[in-house]
């Protein structure tokens, strides 16, 4: 499975079998719009112009736009209802892929997770997790809520890049809350039996343009 960044929240991810998209979003960003195939189009607010530019994405993807189950050609996928005080109603979702499972949290605000949203990303292997303060979480409450998930790899996004006309921070103090220590990748490749050990892993995606 190999997992890239566009920026924002949108993530593409890639098994032998097929391809997922997350929130893809269009230039009013300032960033050039996602573009691609896919088999799946997951979004955290279809209602957003941030993260439900379904248009640009090529084939004719299943979109996932809400709370609920869904097992998609083999890709098995919950959704929670969420909050975002400025942005408004988002999901949530855990997705689970080639027995990797994955934690999607898109651009929430609220700072702790409620048992609910706990209990769907029980197990996860890899939190994506938004960072840049301002409409999204704080660098520390992002901190908490990753870790105390033990994933074993922690990916930040909806943070500042160049480019971005959003009034986001940059990613520098969730690195410094997180112990400083990351790796920076252009893309994160794995298999499940990769996943081993007790210690988290801040991984920093370069964003794809």
């Amino acid at each position: 499975m190999t997992i890239s960044w566009f920026g924002l929240s949108s993530f593409k991810i890639t098994s032998r079998e097929l391809t997922i998209i997350t929130d893809p979003f269009g230039s009013d960003t300032g960033l050039s719009p996602v573009r691609g195939a896919a088999d799946i189009v997951i979004s955290s607010s279809p209602e957003n112009s941030r993260t439900n530019n379904f248009s640009s994405i090529q084939g004719t993807p299943f979109i996932v736009n809400g709370p609920g189950e869904y097992d998609i050609k083999g890709v098995f996928i919950m959704g929670a209802a969420a909050e975002n005080k400025t942005l408004g109603k988002q999901t949530i979702y855990s997705i689970q892929v080639e027995d990797i499972r994955i934690a999607f949290i898109g651009p929430i605000s609220q700072g702790t997770l409620t048992d609910e949203q706990k209990e769907i990303f029980e197990g996860a292997d890899i939190v994506l997790i938004p960072a840049g303060g301002k409409e999204v979480l704080g660098f520390d409450d992002a901190a908490k809520m990753a870790t105390g998930l033990e994933p074993f790899i922690i990916i930040p996004h909806t943070y500042k890049i160049d480019g971005l006309e959003l009034p986001l921070e940059k990613l520098d103090k969730f690195i410094q809350e997180m112990g400083g220590k990351f790796t920076e990748q252009d893309k994160l490749t794995l298999k499940k039996k990769d996943l081993i050990g007790e210690s988290t892993s801040l991984v920093v995606l370069t964003p794809q343009r």
